[in-house]
């Protein structure tokens, strides 16, 4: 083939272009902040049931919006002011989140527990561990300066020693009840660390109304003592559990910095939501006839997720260098800048169609009534429930793998980028790449049987890990449960919508997908998290999957039995086709031809 002819066949579609490039600029402008939201909130002191109740949350807001937004743009035309307007929004929205404070950590009332040595030079607190601890010196390696603590200590009287350290003291009235009750400050800056033992000097203590400066004893006593000290980390250090506000919902409810964290997450999941909807309605506008390039399209999508939240993951390890918790500094600004030149981008695409609208409210609710269009739905559903387990708990399960794996893992969030690379370069890129050959051999139906049953299958190899590098190849499966299932959602909504309703039709799957699966998806893995543990929430669905797979194959062969479709005008059937039942629901063009394997 001549050279021209080659160039002639890779030229670029420039009316293609700007769609591409809105694509990879705005799953790159989220990538750096939506996967890491789970652990940024359990960083900012919300319970795994809390951050299931938010993840519950925000879906229903998205599929209001996704509904609303679609049926206003279709009836009022303004797909063009709709677009960037949630674009501006997402962006502020995300940032925002950065500015929420943290959920306030207070004392636990739970006793914890050391034992108090008085010699002849110092007394101090010494506490020991049987074995290393996951973490244990984080604490204290965050002190980078003096640092007091005040401490109520309660010791028994019927250790021999007690009366000693009292007589030391010269608080002997102290030590006539059952216990011997004082207070104490240590520093904790000045603790000298032994082997699996510290010990932290107390400066003075209060018995009976009288201060002690500098305590000391005769000679070594040793007693077992119970301390409530006023830093909460402090009471973490000693083995106590660190009460993490909020342990309960009326808990939760009641802080300020709850409701701050969830309005600005709110804005940004609204404007995230209209954005997506108006994104593939623009793009298959832009397609035509076309319309099974969508995965061509969406892939850069996916190339734009894929490099910046490994970028991403790279950053935020390497500015927590030294600190005992995460900054995700740079993923908040990063995620803004880019934003900003989507948005610069999006401005360069021809939003409005020229095409006269035939569809009506009424064609639309006949449509989703069809009893196969319906199953449809549900399945979009399943798949939502699934993947809201997995968006929501994926990265805080492979966080605690990786500790119980090695307790001073250092690459976390450089894994936690590399599975969200994995799942797009070797995952979603190809697949959605290849998604219009398999829709056009498998058929919608048979698509959407693959990618429930693959999630189970996923899932499960989950509850069997317990090296956190394994999670990497387990994540290419990642190409069958979104790029074949979305590219399977969004065009067969494009296809069966009636003309001049595509948002509308589009937002219909994506509110069942994103709001009522992902929703329930949050809340139903949040409550399994809580009470069996990653793992076996991950099993637990793996086996649901398996099930809603069986459940499918078996109610689609009772619909070919029992309400075998009709020939479409202007075509022929096909085995596993769906074309919808009325000609005035939507016209049948020659176009239709290439889609007749539809749900």
């Amino acid at each position: 083939m001549p050279w021209h002819q080659c160039w002639s066949k890779m030229k670029i579609n420039m009316k293609l272009l700007p769609i591409k490039a809105h694509y990879f600029l705005l799953f790159a402008g989220t990538a750096p902040i939506l996967p890491f939201l789970p652990v940024y909130a359990r960083q900012q002191g919300f319970s795994d049931a809390g951050i299931g109740i938010i993840y519950t949350i925000l879906p229903f807001i998205g599929l209001i919006m996704k509904t609303a937004s679609g049926a206003i743009s279709d009836w009022l035309r303004i797909h063009r002011g709709m677009f960037l307007s949630a674009i501006v929004i997402c962006a502020l929205g995300f940032f925002s989140i950065y500015f929420t404070p943290a959920v306030p950590q207070k004392p636990n009332n739970e006793l914890a527990h050391a034992r108090l040595d008085c010699n002849g030079s110092s007394t101090f607190f010494s506490y020991c561990i049987s074995q290393d601890k996951c973490g244990h010196n984080d604490f204290l390696n965050s002190i980078v300066d003096n640092y007091t603590v005040n401490c109520q200590v309660r010791c028994g009287t019927d250790e021999e020693d007690t009366g000693k350290i009292c007589d030391a003291w010269n608080v002997s009235s102290s030590c006539q009840n059952s216990e011997f009750n004082f207070t104490a400050s240590t520093n904790l800056f000045d603790n000298d660390r032994g082997d699996r033992c510290t010990y932290f000097p107390i400066s003075n203590v209060t018995a009976a109304g009288k201060e002690v400066i500098e305590p000391t004893c005769p000679a070594l006593s040793t007693v077992n003592c119970s301390l409530l000290c006023d830093d909460g980390s402090f009471m973490n250090y000693l083995g106590a559990p660190l009460t993490i506000p909020p342990s309960t919902y009326d808990e939760l409810l009641s802080y300020h910095q709850f409701w701050i964290y969830l309005v600005c997450f709110i804005v940004a999941w609204c404007g995230l939501a209209i954005t997506v909807v108006m994104s593939d309605t623009i793009c298959f506008k832009l397609l035509g006839a076309e319309g099974n390039k969508y995965g061509e399209q969406r892939l850069f999508g996916s190339v734009g997720w894929g490099l910046l939240v490994v970028v991403a993951g790279g950053l935020i390890d390497y500015a927590s260098l030294g600190r005992p918790e995460k900054d995700y500094t740079p993923a908040f600004v990063l995620s803004l800048a880019i934003l900003f030149l989507d948005l610069l981008a999006a401005t360069r695409l021809e939003v409005e169609g020229s095409e006269r609208r035939t569809g009506t409210a009424g064609s639309v609710a006949r449509l989703i009534c069809e009893p196969r269009i319906v199953l449809f739905i549900l399945c979009c559903i399943v798949v939502g429930i699934s993947t809201g387990i997995l968006w929501t708990f994926q990265l805080l399960l492979v966080e605690d793998i990786a500790f119980k794996w090695d307790c001073h893992f250092g690459a976390l969030k450089l894994l936690q980028g590399l599975i969200m690379g994995v799942q797009c370069f070797g995952g979603e890129l190809p697949f959605f790449f290849l998604s219009g050959w398999f829709i056009k051999k498998l058929g919608h139906v048979h698509a959407m049987s693959l990618v429930i049953a693959v999630f189970g299958i996923r899932f499960i190899l989950y509850y069997t890990l317990a090296n956190p590098w394994l999670f990497l190849p387990v994540e290419l499966l990642n190409g069958f449960t979104f790029g074949i299932f979305y590219a399977t959602m969004t065009s067969y909504a494009s296809h069966v919508a009636p003309s001049g309703t595509e948002a509308t039709m589009q937002g219909i799957v994506g509110a069942a997908f994103e709001g009522i699966g992902i929703a329930t998806g949050g809340f139903v893995g949040g409550s399994l998290y809580f009470s069996v543990g990653g793992s076996k929430t991950f099993l637990y669905t793996g086996i649901f999957n398996l099930i809603c797979t069986v459940l499918h194959v078996v109610l689609q062969i009772l619909l070919s039995t029992f309400r075998p479709q009709s020939t479409p005008a202007g075509g022929s059937s096909s085995p596993v086709g769906y074309m919808p039942p009325s000609d005035s629901m939507r016209p049948v063009t020659a176009n239709d031809a290439d889609a007749e394997e539809d749900f």
